[in-house]
């Protein structure tokens, strides 16, 4: 199953500019504020054209390259291709700044690159001991890594920083979830909550720690509070819905995925869940769904073949349906 990631913010900044140029910064902001970011890419790129030392255009045009919604895996990648390149170039010009590091190293953990994206928050962290957003992105990184002592104690000088800071909550809840400690990764999003009362995220994911606590009802209570936050959360129903199928509940755990595939049409693992879910009850239907994650899915291809080989029998359909569902919570 696909992560849930991690949230890592870019900070944006600004230089002095010449007049001329001055004016097409703002036109820029302007255009990004609107979400015109194609028409923004092209005005810092106008920017570079007069003046290729220009290191804010650079990164506000990284950042950019980043946000763009793309069409395929493929151009995803030339973008995040893109926005390295701008980073860099703002990094040979402006060495000194510790939030270009912490750009680049933002992008790094995007790309699963840990280990890279640490030595730049090193860097950066010596420009600036206490810059906070680059303690909570090592922190990030360490715990991608496995390494959580280490991420811990990023943690905890970032608390030190600014106790209030909701996305600690959110960072270290996760890392203690990734490493098992499912009751700290509770009760941080609980605090999460209190500066963030409005905040689907939170209840997502204590409902989640909940599941692997055995707190079915308080995960289902918390599933339905983010839902009722926001209608078009995907994750929710989906998580909801695998927990209401493990527990018997067939048509509300089928509703409730149909519900996330609605609002997440190209998020696999529902197609792959509704697969699972239909294998003893409609098995030619629940290859439609692991066709339909395979295309969306083509890295695990192979797992989806493998449930669809798994159709053409009795006993293989009770093991994928065994599989998935006995093991909810564990």
């Amino acid at each position: 199953m696909k992560k849930l990631l991690m949230l890592c913010l870019s900070v944006v900044f600004f230089a002095a500019c010449s007049s001329s140029e001055d004016k097409l910064f703002r036109k820029a902001q302007i255009l990004t504020d609107k979400g015109q970011l194609e028409k923004a890419i092209q005005t810092y790129s106008t920017i570079i054209k007069k003046n290729p030392q220009h290191y804010a255009s650079y990164v506000s045009r990284g950042l950019l390259y980043e946000q763009l919604k793309v069409k395929d895996a493929e151009q995803a990648k030339k973008n995040k291709k893109l926005a390295e390149k701008d980073y860099e170039k703002a990094i040979s010009l402006e060495y000194r700044r510790p939030e270009l590091f912490n750009n680049l190293a933002a992008l790094y953990i995007d790309q699963g690159r840990y280990s890279e994206a640490v030595l730049q928050l090193n860097q950066a962290l010596l420009l600036r001991p206490n810059y906070l957003m680059a303690l909570l992105n090592r922190a990030v990184a360490y715990s991608q890594q496995g390494r959580l002592s280490k991420a811990l104690v990023d943690f905890s000088e970032v608390q030190s920083l600014d106790d209030k800071f909701a996305l600690l909550y959110l960072n270290r809840g996760l890392a203690f979830f990734a490493a098992g400690y499912y009751a700290s990764a509770a009760e941080d999003y609980s605090i999460l909550m209190e500066l963030e009362p409005n905040n689907p995220r939170a209840y997502l994911e204590r409902g989640r720690a909940f599941v692997k606590m055995g707190h079915f009802q308080n995960a289902m209570d918390d599933f339905q509070k983010a839902i009722a936050l926001r209608e078009d959360y995907a994750m929710p129903y989906y998580y909801a819905a695998e927990l209401l199928f493990s527990k018997g509940d067939t048509e509300q755990g089928v509703a409730y995925a149909e519900r996330a595939k609605m609002y997440a049409p190209n998020y696999a693992p529902i197609y792959d869940m509704l697969g699972d879910m239909l294998a003893l009850e409609s098995p030619v239907e629940a290859t439609q769904h692991y066709l339909a994650a395979r295309r969306l899915d083509p890295a695990n291809a192979r797992r989806y073949q493998g449930k669809i080989r798994m159709m053409t029998t009795e006993n293989g359909r009770k093991h994928v349906v065994a599989n998935r569902f006995l093991n909810v919570g564990k």
